[in-house]
C-alpha cells in the first residue's frame, strides 16, 4: 500500500512537472508571437531552472514537453485555419497542429539536450561562468538560424526566440549589425543571467541580465541616431493599394463587377495622391498576365494620363519554360511590360509539392508553380528596386542579395487572407520592418488583408493602415546605397559564435564532460 501512494505521488509529481512545463512553453510563445519584448526577456528563465535542477537523461523530456507547449500555441490556429481553407474537415487540420507542434517539441528535446551537456554548474570564476553561458547561448542562436535556413519554405514554422526586439526603434538597430542572429542570442544571454539568479539566489546576476538588456537599447539608440543614408537621386511617391478580398473568394460572373469597380476606384484614389507608383499586393489579379487583360487595360486606362508605373501581382506563366511562376510585374502608363520578378522561395506543399503533396485550397485550381531563377532588382527610374514576395520577406538573405546586387530601396508584396485573424498578419509586417533596418533601405509594403505600410531605412514607419475595406497609404521613398555590416557579411555574426563554441569546447577537458554526463546517469 505504501509502495502504491509512492508511486502515485510520483505520478503526481511528474504530472505537474509536465503541466507546468506546457503552460511555460505556452507563456514563451505568447510573448513570442505577441512581440513582448519584456516577457520574452524572461520567459526562458523556467526551462533553464528545470534543465539545470534534472538530470542529463531528463533533459529531452523537459525540453519536448516546453516545446510542445510552444508548438501549441503557435499552431492552434491550424484547427480551424487548414480545415476552413481545405475544405477537408477539422481531423485535417488537427493532424497538421499536432505535427506541426511535435516538430517544436522534438527541436526543444535535441536543444535542451545540448544545453545540459555544455552547462557547468559547477563554476569556479566570474570569467568561467561568462565564458560557459555565451556558449550555450552561441548554440542556441546557431541551431536556430540553422532551423531557419531550412525552413526557408515552411514560414508558418518559423520560430525567432529575439523577434520581439524588432517591435522597438531602438533595439531594431542591432539587426544592421548581426541580423536576427544577434537578437536571439542577447535574448537568450539576458535569460541565462536571470536563471541563475534564482538558481544561485546571488542579486548579481539579475543585475547583469538588466545589464545586457540596457546595453541593448544604448547601443541601439547610438545606432538609431547616428545613422545617415547615403542618399542616390531624389526621392519618389508611392500609393501602396489594397482591395482586401478573401482568398478564399473566386471571381465569377456574379461578383467580378463589384471586384472590379472595387479596383477601379482604388486606382482612382490613389492616382489622385499623383504617386510615381501604384503597388498592388501579391496575386492582386488571381489569374495568369495578358497584355490584352480588359481588367488590367482599364486600371492602365484610369492612370493614362499620369507618369505612373503600376506594380502588380499576377501569375506569370513562361511560354518559352512551359512554367507558371507568382510574380509582379512593372507596367507603364501605356500598357507596356518594363520588369518582371519571379519569386524564388516558393511555400512548399503550397506553391509547389512536398514531395508528391499539394495543399487542395479551395481558392486554387491546382497549380503548380516554379521558382524564379536568380531574380536581380527591377531598374526604374529612381534607381533599382529589390522584390520580396510573401514569405521572401522572412528569409533574411533574400533581401540582402538583392541590395548586394544593387537595389537602393525595396518592395514586399503579400497576401494575409489567410492569417487576417492571427498574429502571423502582424509577424509579417515586422518582418518588412527588420529588412527596412538590416539592409537600411526604404520598404513600401503591400498586403491584402494585412497591413500595409511604407518604413524607412531606420524602421521609422511613415505609413501604415489594416482594414476589412479597400486600402490606400503612401508616402515617399529615397533611394540610398547604403550596405550594412548584415548587408555585406550576412554569416558573419554566426561565424563568429561558431568559431567561439569550436574554441570553448577545445579548451575544455572533453573528458570532464563526458564523466560529467556519467554522473547524472
Amino acid at each position: 500500500m505504501l509502495l502504491l501512494n509512492f508511486k502515485l505521488m510520483l505520478m503526481e509529481k511528474k504530472i505537474k512537472t509536465m503541466l507546468l512545463l506546457l503552460a511555460f512553453g505556452l507563456i514563451l510563445n505568447f510573448a513570442n508571437t505577441n512581440l513582448w519584448i519584456l516577457l520574452i526577456s524572461v520567459s526562458l528563465v523556467p526551462l533553464f531552472i528545470f534543465l539545470n535542477s534534472k538530470k542529463q537523461k531528463k533533459a529531452p523530456g523537459i525540453g519536448f514537453v516546453f516545446g510542445f507547449g510552444i508548438g501549441t500555441g503557435m499552431f492552434f490556429w491550424m484547427i480551424q485555419g487548414v480545415s476552413h481553407y481545405t475544405g477537408n474537415g477539422f481531423f485535417y487540420g488537427f493532424l497538421t497542429c499536432i505535427f506541426s507542434s511535435l516538430f517544436v517539441g522534438f527541436y526543444f528535446a535535441v536543444l535542451s539536450w545540448i544545453t545540459k551537456i555544455i552547462w557547468d554548474s559547477n563554476v569556479k570564476s566570474n570569467l568561467t561562468f561568462l565564458l560557459n553561458r555565451l556558449c550555450i547561448a552561441a548554440i542556441w542562436t546557431i541551431l536556430e538560424s540553422g532551423l531557419a535556413f531550412l525552413l526557408e519554405s515552411f514560414p508558418l514554422h518559423y520560430f525567432r526566440i529575439g523577434f520581439p526586439f524588432v517591435t522597438n526603434i531602438y533595439s531594431i538597430q542591432l539587426a544592421s549589425l548581426g541580423g536576427l542572429a544577434l537578437l536571439t542570442f542577447l535574448t537568450v544571454l539576458i535569460n541565462l543571467f536571470i536563471a541563475e539568479s534564482f538558481i544561485q539566489k546571488k542579486k548579481g546576476y539579475l543585475l547583469s541580465g538588466f545589464s545586457v538588456f540596457g546595453i541593448v537599447f544604448i547601443i541601439g539608440a547610438v545606432s538609431f541616431y547616428t545613422f545617415k543614408p547615403s542618399l542616390v537621386g531624389k526621392s519618389f511617391k508611392v500609393a501602396v493599394v489594397s482591395d482586401n478580398t478573401n482568398p478564399e473568394t473566386k471571381w465569377n460572373s456574379e461578383n467580378g463587377n463589384t471586384f472590379a469597380n472595387n479596383y477601379f476606384q482604388l486606382c482612382k484614389d490613389a492616382v489622385a495622391l499623383k504617386p510615381d507608383f501604384i503597388i498592388w499586393p501579391e496575386t492582386a489579379l488571381p489569374w495568369t498576365y495578358s497584355p490584352d487583360d480588359d481588367l488590367l487595360k482599364e486600371i492602365i486606362r484610369i492612370s493614362g494620363r499620369a507618369n505612373l508605373t503600376h506594380i502588380v501581382g499576377i501569375n506569370n506563366e513562361s511560354n518559352t519554360h512551359k512554367k507558371l511562376y507568382n510574380s509582379v510585374f512593372y507596367i507603364n502608363n501605356k500598357n507596356a511590360v518594363k520588369g518582371i520578378y519571379n519569386k524564388q522561395i516558393l511555400l512548399k506543399g503550397i506553391e509547389e509539392p512536398l514531395g508528391k503533396f499539394l495543399v487542395p485550397f479551395l481558392s486554387q485550381e491546382g497549380y503548380v508553380l516554379s521558382e524564379g531563377q536568380s531574380e536581380k532588382p527591377i531598374d526604374t527610374r529612381f534607381g533599382k528596386a529589390g522584390n520580396l514576395i510573401c514569405n521572401e520577406v522572412v528569409v533574411e538573405s533574400c533581401a540582402a542579395e538583392q541590395v548586394r546586387n544593387g537595389a537602393n530601396f525595396l518592395f514586399n508584396f503579400s497576401n494575409d487572407g489567410w492569417f487576417k485573424d492571427n498574429y502571423i498578419s502582424d509577424l509579417h509586417f515586422y518582418y518588412a520592418r527588420l529588412q527596412a533596418v538590416e539592409n537600411r533601405k526604404d520598404i513600401s509594403v503591400a498586403n491584402n488583408c494585412g497591413i500595409n505600410a511604407i518604413i524607412d531605412s531606420k524602421g521609422l514607419i511613415i505609413s501604415e493602415k489594416k482594414d476589412t475595406i479597400g486600402t490606400l497609404v503612401s508616402g515617399n521613398i529615397q533611394p540610398n546605397n547604403n550596405l550594412s555590416l548584415f548587408t555585406k557579411y550576412p554569416l558573419l555574426f554566426p561565424v563568429l559564435l561558431i568559431t567561439f563554441i569550436l574554441l570553448y569546447l577545445l579548451t575544455l577537458k572533453l573528458k570532464t564532460i563526458r564523466n560529467r554526463q556519467l554522473s547524472h546517469i
